[in-house]
């Protein structure tokens, strides 16, 4: 009978083992820590969250512009990179110009603007937006011009078609006149950049100025870069803006926005063929293009995402002669660098 009691005994305790639950394999891929910028997930005792739950839905943020554009290209960049997504960001770029601009950040319909001259325009006048971070600090326009005229100087007498004459182009035009001291030049109002290239070919002008990218059309038609106007307007041109609600309200959403930009500044002049490659998916650009178009922009970008107290003055000079802000405004009530201030230090970029 004992023999039986044994046998049994050893049966049952096979069954128990196959019964029970096998203890858990190791993990094949420890997770890495947080991406810069994320917040990172710990349950008890600092073991990280189980593996088994949910990541957190991504926040939605809505950043509005007019059309693809390099002067805020740490924004698209940014996006490119995976930063939002990375501060817990789902970025969306709706198309918004002109007027719509502020009712939109207003009503909460965006949270950001890139077009900064809406949201200069509108706080210069009382009005409750705020720039908060800069982009680009210097203008991304050019002049190009015929074949024959192979230096500044040759623009004496000649003409400079613009847009139109409350416009930034139509500024660029006169600052490069007053810098140079050029004589009867005629600026002249001709339209968007195909009816300037128009003009151009047409013989109705001499000269234009043209944004960046648009400028390799011209060349690609045989009309030649001749300046770069950044070399002498370091005037602040793009970037963030945003209600003061959402300043108030959500400074988190800000902070990280302002951060997942401010990560993709130094990449610019740090990573410059990945850099290429992302303008070229963001323009629409062929690979060579795309590199004549980095060489025309790269220096032109902030360190920081915060201008200098010259910059700022310009800026201010700029609205005044294109949006009718007073010329002796304070910054401070277009302004609210504070959050973009401490962004960069955290990064450990360099700041005025």
């Amino acid at each position: 009978m004992a023999g039986v009691n044994v046998r049994a005994l050893a049966l049952a305790l096979i069954l128990a083992a196959c019964s029970a639950p096998a203890a858990p394999a190791p993990s094949a891929n420890p997770a890495a820590p947080p991406a810069a910028g994320t917040p990172a997930q710990t349950g008890g005792g600092g073991t990280g969250a189980p593996a088994t739950a949910s990541p957190a839905p991504l926040e939605h943020v809505a950043i509005g512009n007019a059309s693809p554009s390099l002067s805020y290209l740490p924004a698209t960049l940014a996006d490119k990179l995976g930063y939002y997504q990375e501060e817990g960001l789902a970025p969306e770029f709706p198309g918004v110009r002109g007027t719509a601009v502020i009712p939109a950040l207003l009503q909460g319909d965006l949270d950001f603007t890139t077009l900064l001259s809406s949201v200069g325009a509108s706080a210069g006048q009382g009005g409750a937006t705020r720039i908060v971070q800069f982009h680009s600090i210097r203008l991304q326009h050019v002049i190009v011009a015929r074949p024959d005229i192979t230096s500044v100087e040759q623009l004496a007498g000649k003409r400079i078609a613009v847009e139109s004459f409350a416009t930034l182009p139509a500024f660029e035009a006169r600052k490069l006149v007053e810098h140079f001291a050029l004589p009867d030049v005629a600026i002249i109002a001709v339209g968007n950049e195909a009816e300037r290239l128009a003009a151009l070919e047409g013989g109705a002008a001499d000269a234009s100025v043209s944004g960046i990218p648009a400028n390799l059309v011209a060349e690609h038609h045989g009309f030649p870069t001749l300046f770069r106007l950044s070399t002498i307007l370091e005037v602040p041109q793009a970037g963030f803006g945003t209600s003061e609600n959402l300043l108030r309200e959500h400074p988190d959403r800000v902070t990280r926005t302002l951060r997942a930009a401010a990560r993709a500044l130094p990449v610019i002049t740090s990573q410059r063929d990945l850099v290429v490659e992302k303008i070229g998916e963001i323009m629409d650009l062929s690979p060579e293009d795309a590199a004549r178009a980095y060489e025309l922009v790269a220096d032109t970008y902030s360190p920081s995402g915060v201008p200098t107290d010259a910059q700022m003055a310009a800026y201010v000079e700029l609205l005044n002669a294109t949006a009718g802000v007073p010329a002796d405004a304070n910054p401070a009530q277009l302004a609210d660098f504070t959050i973009a201030r401490r962004v960069a230090a955290e990064l450990g970029l360099p700041t005025p």
